[in-house]
C-alpha cells in the first residue's frame, strides 16, 4: 500500500540501535529493564561490574537454569535453559504497531519499541492532490492539493500529475500561437472564432476578419481580389448584415444615374416580404451605391442612387423579389456594405419626388420635421449627405418665384434650398443657396413647367423646417435683365444699364455679394472660333452658358476689371448666353463677339483626349495650358484652365508626379488626382513645383494640371512609377 524503500530505512535504524557485541553497556543501579530480572543472578550475587549485551553469546552453552543463559540483551527476548541442558534463544520483542507507514524497531538503548513515520510510504504518485503524510496514530493522510494560480491572465494554469503546477502562455483557441495581447503573434485568440486565425493562415476575403494576422482584413489584404464584377457573378447576400467588398481590378459594366463611370461590384439579395431596405457603404471615397431589380441589373433603372460620402439609400415598402446592389468606385478601395431590412413604412409626401409629392403651386407656408424624411437627393450647394425634404409646383406661364426656408437645430447650422427641374440630377438646379439664417431663392420669368424644391440642413440632428412659397405674375423686364430679355449680340455689340437689372443667374466665379447680372445671347449657325469681349465700369465676372439660367451648363467663367476678352475654340452651332455679373449699380455693361473659322481643340484640353502616361518608363514632357479651357473645378484649382492625363495601373504601384513652369516663371500650378474625369478628388497639391507622391491600387486614374488664367504658359511635367 505504501511503496517505499523500507529496507534501507530499517537498516539505518537497526544500525543506530544495534547491540554492540562485547562492548561495555551500563544500566542504572547495575540492573536491567524488561528481562533483566530474569537474566540476573541471585540477589546476593556479587557485583561483577558493567553488564554487557552480547547477543547470542550464551546460545548452546551447558546450563542448569535460565539465569545462566542470559546474554544481557533486551530486544531478542529472554534466553532459557532448554530440555537438553543447553541455552536456547528466547522470543524477540514484537514492535509492530499495525500502521503500515511507520517503521517499527526495538531500541536496545532504551529497552523500548520505537515507531518512526515514513511519509514516502504514503505517496500516490499524483502531484496535483498534494503530498501525503504518515500519522503515527492514523496512518497515511492527505494534505491540501496544489493551488495552481499565478494570478497572471496571460497564462493558462493547470496541474500535471508528474510535474505539478504548469503555467503555459495563453493560447485559448489552441491553434499553437500565443495571444497577441500577451506578447504573442496571434491576432485573434477567441476560442469561438480564432482557431483558423493565426500568422500564415490563408486569408478569407469575406469573413470580416484578419485571418493571417498581417494587419489587413478582407479586401484590404493584397491577396484578396473581388470576383463579383458583373450582374451574373453578383455576390449573394444571405440577408441583413455587414459585408466586405472592393472594386479593385474590376471594370465598369453599368452606368448609374448618380455616377456614370468607375469600377462596379455587384451584390444580390432576396426579399421574402415587402420591407424597407436601407443600404450604406462605408470606408471608401469616390463611391456610389445604387439599387436595382435583379432582372434589370444591366440597364436599370435605378430604384435609388447616392454618391454622397458615405453613400446610403433607404427604399421604403420595397415589394418581395430579387434585387441587386451596385457599388461603383473611382479608386477601387475596400469598403464595408451594410444591408438592413425593416418593417415597411409609408413614404411621406415630402420625402421623395413623385406623383404624391406635396404640391405648393398655390403658394403658402409649409412645415415639417427632418426625422420624418430620409436622405434621397444631392444638392449642388451642399457637399454633405443629409436628410432632405421635397415639394413640387407647376406653372403654365412664366412666373416670378420667391422661396424662403429656415430650420431649427441644436447648434450652428446651415439651411440649403434648391430649385431644380430634376430631383435626381443635382446639376439641374436653377439655383441652390445656403444660409445660417433664412435661405432665399429668387427666379424671375421662370418658364412654364414643373419644378421641384429641395431642402436640407447641415446639422445631422436638425429639427424642423419652414418653407415659404410665393409664385407671382412677372413684372416687365428691362433689356438684358433676365433670360427672357437677353440682348442678342450675334450681329454686333449689346449694351445694358446696371440700374435696370437684378441678380437672376450669376457666374460661378463671381460672388453672391454682387447683386446684379446682365444677360446677352448669340447664335452660331456652324462651328466657329469666338472672341468675346465684355466691359463694365468696375470689376466683373463673365460666364458663358449653353442654357440660360442653368448653372450646370456653364462652359467657362473669367473675371477682370473693366474689360475681359476670351477666346473659345470650335464652339458648336447653337445659341449661347453671356452672363455678366457685377456689383456695379450704375453705368453700362457691354458685350460683343467676333467669329472666325474653327481651330482644333488641343486633345488633352478635354478628358476624352487625356494623354496616356506610360508605366514602363518615366513620362517627361513640356506641355502647355495656353488657350486651354476650364473643364473641371478642383478643390485647389477651382475654375482654372486644365489639362488631362490618364494613368492605368495593373497592380499596386507607387506614383510620383511634379509640375512646374517651363519658362522660368515663378507662378504655381495645381496638380490633382482623380478616379475618373468628373469624379471626386483623391488628392490635390499646389506649389512650384506641385508634387504628388502616393501609392495607388490597380485601376485607372486621371491627373489634372491647372493654373490661373493670368499665368497660362508652358509647363514641365514628370511622372514616375515605382514598386511600392
Amino acid at each position: 500500500m505504501f511503496p517505499m524503500t523500507r529496507s534501507l530505512l530499517l537498516l539505518a535504524l537497526a544500525a543506530l540501535a544495534a547491540c554492540t557485541t562485547g562492548g561495555p553497556r551500563e544500566f542504572p543501579n547495575g540492573g536491567f529493564d524488561g528481562d533483566i530480572a530474569f537474566d540476573a543472578g541471585p540477589p546476593d550475587a556479587p557485583d561483577v561490574g558493567p553488564v554487557v549485551c552480547a547477543e547470542g553469546s550464551t546460545l548452546g552453552m551447558a546450563c542448569a537454569s535460565d539465569v545462566q543463559c542470559t546474554d544481557n540483551c533486551y530486544c531478542n527476548g529472554a534466553e532459557r535453559c532448554g530440555e537438553e541442558g543447553v541455552c536456547v534463544a528466547g522470543t524477540a520483542i514484537a514492535c509492530d504497531d499495525g500502521i503500515e507507514c511507520t517503521v517499527d524497531m526495538c531500541d536496545e538503548e532504551t529497552s523500548r519499541c520505537v515507531q518512526m513515520a515514513d511519509d514516502s510510504a504514503c505517496q500516490d504518485d499524483d502531484a496535483c492532490n498534494g503530498l501525503e503524510v504518515c500519522d503515527l496514530a492514523l496512518g497515511c493522510r492527505p494534505t491540501s492539493p496544489l493551488y495552481c494560480n499565478d494570478e497572471d491572465s496571460c497564462t493558462v494554469d493547470s496541474c500535471d500529475s508528474e510535474m505539478g503546477c504548469v503555467f503555459e502562455p495563453r493560447d485559448l483557441d489552441g491553434d499553437g500561437f500565443t495571444d497577441g495581447r500577451c506578447g504573442g503573434d496571434d491576432c485573434d485568440d477567441d476560442p469561438r472564432f480564432g482557431t483558423m486565425i493565426y500568422p500564415g493562415a490563408p486569408e478569407n476575403c469575406t469573413n470580416r476578419r484578419d485571418d493571417n494576422c498581417d494587419g489587413f482584413r478582407d479586401f484590404n489584404d493584397p491577396t484578396c481580389l473581388p470576383m463579383n464584377g458583373t450582374c451574373d457573378t453578383a455576390q449573394v447576400l444571405p440577408g441583413p448584415g455587414t459585408y466586405s467588398g472592393s472594386a479593385r481590378s474590376l471594370s465598369s459594366d453599368v452606368t448609374l444615374s448618380c455616377k456614370p463611370s468607375g469600377a462596379d461590384a455587384f451584390f444580390r439579395f432576396t426579399l421574402e416580404d415587402t420591407m424597407d431596405v436601407r443600404i450604406t457603404v462605408g470606408g471608401a471615397s469616390g463611391t456610389a451605391v445604387a439599387m436595382r431589380r435583379a432582372d434589370q441589373c444591366e440597364d436599370g433603372p435605378d430604384l435609388g442612387c447616392n454618391d454622397f460620402s458615405p453613400p446610403s439609400l433607404l427604399r421604403r415598402s420595397v415589394p418581395a423579389g430579387d434585387y441587386v446592389i451596385v457599388v461603383k468606385q473611382s479608386s477601387g478601395s475596400p469598403f464595408d456594405l451594410t444591408l438592413m431590412f425593416e418593417p415597411p413604412t409609408e413614404i411621406p409626401a415630402v420625402d421623395v419626388c413623385g406623383a404624391g409629392t406635396v404640391d405648393v403651386s398655390a403658394g403658402g407656408t409649409f412645415e415639417g420635421m427632418y426625422t420624418e424624411v430620409e436622405d434621397d437627393y444631392r444638392l449642388s450647394c451642399n457637399g454633405t449627405s443629409r436628410r432632405d425634404a421635397v415639394y413640387t409646383f407647376t406653372i403654365d406661364a412664366p412666373k416670378d418665384v420667391l422661396l424662403r426656408a429656415n430650420s431649427t437645430a441644436p447648434s450652428f447650422n446651415t439651411t440649403y434650398l434648391a430649385l431644380a427641374t430634376d430631383c435626381d440630377d443635382a446639376s439641374s438646379a436653377l439655383q441652390c443657396r445656403g444660409s445660417s439664417g433664412t435661405s432665399e431663392v429668387s427666379v424671375r420669368d421662370l418658364p412654364a413647367g414643373t419644378y421641384w424644391i429641395l431642402i436640407e440642413n447641415s446639422h445631422a440632428s436638425a429639427g424642423t423646417w419652414v418653407l415659404d412659397v410665393n409664385i407671382m405674375d412677372p413684372a416687365p423686364r428691362s433689356p438684358g435683365d433676365t433670360c427672357t430679355t437677353a440682348i442678342d449680340i450675334t450681329e454686333g455689340m449689346g449694351t445694358a444699364t446696371w440700374t435696370d437689372t437684378a441678380l437672376d443667374v450669376g457666374a460661378s466665379c463671381g460672388t453672391t455679394f454682387s447683386p446684379r447680372d446682365v444677360i446677352f445671347s448669340f447664335t452660331l449657325d456652324e462651328t466657329r472660333d469666338v472672341e468675346l469681349t465684355t466691359t463694365s465700369p468696375s470689376s466683373h465676372w463673365t460666364a458663358l452658358h449653353t442654357e440660360c439660367g442653368l448653372p450646370a451648363s456653364e462652359r467657362r467663367c473669367r473675371n477682370g476689371f473693366t474689360s475681359i476678352t476670351q477666346s473659345f475654340r470650335s464652339l458648336e452651332a447653337g445659341t449661347y448666353f453671356v452672363i455678366v455679373h457685377s456689383s456695379s449699380s450704375s453705368g453700362n455693361a457691354t458685350a460683343r463677339i467676333t467669329t472666325s473659322p474653327p481651330t482644333p481643340i488641343p486633345p488633352n484640353d478635354r478628358c476624352g483626349g487625356a494623354i496616356m502616361i506610360p508605366t514602363d518608363r518615366p513620362y517627361i514632357s513640356t506641355d502647355t495650358l495656353v488657350d486651354f479651357e476650364d473643364d473641371y473645378n478642383s478643390t485647389c484649382g477651382r475654375t482654372d484652365p486644365d489639362a488631362f492625363y490618364v494613368l492605368t495601373l495593373t497592380e499596386r504601384t507607387g506614383v510620383t508626379a511634379t509640375v512646374e513652369p517651363a519658362d522660368g516663371r515663378t507662378h504655381s500650378h495645381h496638380l490633382s488626382l482623380h478616379g475618373d474625369c468628373t469624379g471626386p478628388q483623391l488628392a490635390c497639391h499646389t506649389g512650384r513645383p506641385a508634387t504628388l507622391d502616393t501609392v495607388l491600387e490597380a485601376g485607372t486614374y486621371y491627373l489634372v494640371v491647372e493654373t490661373t488664367s493670368t499665368t497660362l504658359s508652358d509647363f514641365d511635367i514628370r511622372v514616375f512609377t515605382y514598386p511600392p
